[in-house]
């Protein structure tokens, strides 16, 4: 949250512009901020965390509707569905590995519902994503950190993959739903990058890379 006390008239008249723009302010626009445009800017924060909060969940629930996909035929990193998680990619074709595609495909879908307050990934590397957020200014959090994994989150793994959150990490696990993996290590750090279909596992903490923190807080 910027403090628009410290800002020069110039910028604050912008907020304050901006402010009125989306309804949210009725006052004077000279740049120098009261009550009036604290009060505003604040409930614009307020909205702006909200459509985080609710995007994060489209996205996980958009995800875990996909449980079960599988590709057709076995092993061969194409099928109908799998080449619709891939059209969501810059990459053309079908025939390669679509971990970030999928994760690409569901942000996209979860735009449907909640507007999304940035452009989408289309990358088809799942280290990329992190490229990606720092770019669109989402925070890419060291799993070290004392911020949590939540609901929503992309979660990148040491190993070149990657899968959304489902639930807040807890006792060194995360629940997450993934593309391009299989049934095998769900329930510790193990598991396929090159499965075939989409599963929902839990994966140990210690083999995440770094998490892209959805909400932006």
């Amino acid at each position: 949250m910027i403090d628009l006390k410290s800002l020069d008239e110039k910028d604050a008249r912008l907020i304050q512009l901006g402010l009125h723009a989306v309804g949210l302010y009725r006052g004077t626009t000279q740049g120098r901020p009261g009550p009036k445009t604290l009060a505003a800017y604040r409930k614009y924060t307020e909205n702006l965390a909200a459509t985080a909060a609710d995007l994060g969940d489209a996205i996980a629930t958009v995800a875990e509707g996909e449980i079960g996909v599988r590709e057709q035929p076995k092993n061969s990193n194409s099928g109908k569905r799998v080449r619709e998680y891939q059209s969501a990619t810059w990459l053309d074709g079908t025939g390669w590995p679509w971990c970030a595609a999928f994760v690409d495909w569901c942000i996209r879908e979860a735009g449907q519902q909640v507007s999304l307050p940035w452009e989408r990934p289309r990358t088809a590397g799942a280290w990329d994503l992190a490229n990606w957020a720092r770019k669109v200014g989402l925070p890419v959090v060291d799993p070290d950190n004392d911020a949590k994994i939540r609901r929503g989150d992309i979660v990148i793994y040491e190993f070149s993959h990657v899968g959304i959150a489902t639930a807040s990490a807890s006792r060194g696990n995360v629940e997450v739903v993934e593309g391009n993996t299989d049934a095998s290590g769900s329930r510790d750090a193990s598991g396929s990058r090159e499965g075939g279909g989409v599963y929902a596992k839990r994966r140990s903490l210690l083999i995440v890379r770094e998490y892209i923190r959805i909400d932006g807080r």
